[in-house]
Protein backbone atom coordinates (compact mmCIF):
# COMPACT_ATOMS: atom_id res chain seq x y z
CA UNK A 1 0.00 0.00 0.00
CA UNK A 2 2.69 2.44 0.75
CA UNK A 3 5.07 1.66 -2.19
CA UNK A 4 1.72 1.69 -4.86
CA UNK A 5 2.16 3.65 -8.03
CA UNK A 6 0.07 5.88 -8.44
CA UNK A 7 0.21 5.82 -12.62
CA UNK A 8 -3.31 5.41 -13.02
CA UNK A 9 -4.49 9.08 -11.39
CA UNK A 10 -7.38 10.47 -13.28
CA UNK A 11 -7.51 14.37 -14.02
CA UNK A 12 -9.63 16.24 -11.05
CA UNK A 13 -11.86 18.92 -11.91
CA UNK A 14 -11.28 22.30 -9.64
CA UNK A 15 -15.21 21.72 -8.65
CA UNK A 16 -15.33 18.33 -7.76
CA UNK A 17 -12.12 19.23 -5.75
CA UNK A 18 -13.54 22.45 -4.14
CA UNK A 19 -16.45 20.20 -3.08
CA UNK A 20 -14.76 17.51 -1.57
CA UNK A 21 -12.85 19.28 0.57
CA UNK A 22 -15.28 21.59 1.60
CA UNK A 23 -17.52 18.60 2.57
CA UNK A 24 -14.82 17.08 4.35
CA UNK A 25 -13.88 20.27 6.50
CA UNK A 26 -18.14 20.81 6.75
CA UNK A 27 -18.07 17.20 8.51
CA UNK A 28 -15.02 17.99 10.88
CA UNK A 29 -16.58 20.99 11.95
CA UNK A 30 -19.83 19.83 13.05
CA UNK A 31 -17.53 16.68 14.65
CA UNK A 32 -15.55 19.16 16.52
CA UNK A 33 -18.48 21.51 17.51
CA UNK A 34 -21.08 19.24 18.53
CA UNK A 35 -18.81 16.26 19.51
CA UNK A 36 -19.85 13.80 17.95
CA UNK A 37 -18.89 10.13 18.17
CA UNK A 38 -16.47 9.23 14.84
CA UNK A 39 -18.22 5.59 14.79
CA UNK A 40 -21.32 5.26 12.88
CA UNK A 41 -22.72 7.79 10.35
CA UNK A 42 -19.60 10.19 11.07
CA UNK A 43 -17.49 7.39 10.10
CA UNK A 44 -19.85 6.62 7.23
CA UNK A 45 -19.92 9.90 5.47
CA UNK A 46 -16.08 10.41 6.22
CA UNK A 47 -15.70 6.77 4.19
CA UNK A 48 -17.91 8.12 1.32
CA UNK A 49 -16.19 11.32 0.61
CA UNK A 50 -12.77 9.35 0.98
CA UNK A 51 -14.43 6.65 -1.36
CA UNK A 52 -15.20 9.40 -4.14
CA UNK A 53 -11.99 11.32 -4.17
CA UNK A 54 -10.18 7.71 -4.52
CA UNK A 55 -9.36 7.16 -7.98
CA UNK A 56 -7.84 11.33 -7.90
CA UNK A 57 -5.42 10.38 -4.93
CA UNK A 58 -6.10 12.86 -2.61
CA UNK A 59 -7.43 11.03 0.43
CA UNK A 60 -4.05 12.49 2.59
CA UNK A 61 -5.42 16.36 1.49
CA UNK A 62 -9.43 15.33 2.91
CA UNK A 63 -7.84 13.92 6.09
CA UNK A 64 -6.32 17.05 6.82
CA UNK A 65 -9.03 19.06 5.45
CA UNK A 66 -11.39 16.84 8.23
CA UNK A 67 -9.02 17.33 10.87
CA UNK A 68 -8.59 21.56 10.74
CA UNK A 69 -12.28 21.72 10.70
CA UNK A 70 -12.52 19.47 13.49
CA UNK A 71 -10.01 21.49 15.63
CA UNK A 72 -11.63 24.85 14.21
CA UNK A 73 -15.12 23.51 15.04
CA UNK A 74 -13.96 22.65 18.60
CA UNK A 75 -12.49 26.47 18.90
CA UNK A 76 -15.52 27.59 17.65
CA UNK A 77 -17.64 26.04 20.24
CA UNK A 78 -15.13 27.07 22.69
CA UNK A 79 -15.03 30.76 22.05
CA UNK A 80 -19.11 30.70 21.65
CA UNK A 81 -19.39 29.11 25.05
CA UNK A 82 -16.93 31.83 26.53
CA UNK A 83 -18.51 34.67 25.12
CA UNK A 84 -22.33 33.72 26.30
CA UNK A 85 -20.42 32.91 29.70
CA UNK A 86 -19.52 36.59 29.97
CA UNK A 87 -22.69 37.87 28.38
CA UNK A 88 -24.92 35.92 31.02
CA UNK A 89 -23.03 36.96 34.14
CA UNK A 90 -26.33 38.87 36.13
CA UNK A 91 -25.55 42.24 37.91
CA UNK A 92 -25.88 41.85 41.43
CA UNK A 93 -29.09 42.98 42.96
CA UNK A 94 -28.94 45.90 45.37
CA UNK A 95 -29.96 44.97 48.70
CA UNK A 96 -33.37 47.19 49.37
CA UNK A 97 -32.62 49.80 52.67
CA UNK A 98 -34.61 48.56 55.33
CA UNK A 99 -35.90 50.84 58.37
CA UNK A 100 -34.51 49.26 61.46
CA UNK A 101 -37.46 49.69 64.03
CA UNK A 102 -35.95 50.24 67.63
CA UNK A 103 -36.09 47.55 70.11
CA UNK A 104 -38.81 49.51 72.30
CA UNK A 105 -40.96 49.53 69.72
CA UNK A 106 -41.11 45.36 69.13
CA UNK A 107 -41.72 45.22 72.61
CA UNK A 108 -44.78 47.08 72.25
CA UNK A 109 -46.14 45.79 69.22
CA UNK A 110 -49.73 45.21 69.06
CA UNK A 111 -50.67 41.49 70.36
CA UNK A 112 -51.91 40.01 66.66
CA UNK A 113 -48.47 40.70 65.14
CA UNK A 114 -46.20 38.72 67.89
CA UNK A 115 -48.54 36.21 68.81
CA UNK A 116 -49.67 32.93 66.85
CA UNK A 117 -51.89 32.73 64.04
CA UNK A 118 -55.77 32.20 65.31
CA UNK A 119 -55.93 28.98 62.57
CA UNK A 120 -53.43 27.20 63.86
CA UNK A 121 -54.75 24.47 66.35
CA UNK A 122 -52.99 21.50 68.18
CA UNK A 123 -53.71 18.49 66.10
CA UNK A 124 -55.63 15.51 67.94
CA UNK A 125 -52.45 13.02 67.50
CA UNK A 126 -50.50 14.61 69.65
CA UNK A 127 -53.18 14.48 72.63
CA UNK A 128 -52.72 11.94 75.85
CA UNK A 129 -53.97 8.60 74.67
CA UNK A 130 -57.26 7.73 76.27
CA UNK A 131 -55.98 4.23 77.81
CA UNK A 132 -53.18 5.65 79.81
CA UNK A 133 -55.90 7.25 81.89
CA UNK A 134 -56.64 3.88 83.70
CA UNK A 135 -60.10 2.20 83.81
CA UNK A 136 -62.78 4.18 84.20
CA UNK A 137 -64.50 3.45 88.05
CA UNK A 138 -67.40 1.26 87.83
CA UNK A 139 -70.54 2.97 89.78
CA UNK A 140 -72.81 0.49 92.27
CA UNK A 141 -76.48 0.47 91.44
Amino acid sequence: MFFKKKKDLKPMSESLRTELLEAMYKLGSEVGYYHHSEIGWVSEAYNKQVARAAGYGIEDLLKQRYIKGKADGVNRKKHESDTSARAEVPEPAQMPNLERLPPAYRMVALPEATSAPKNIEQPKMVDRPGALDGFAPVSPK
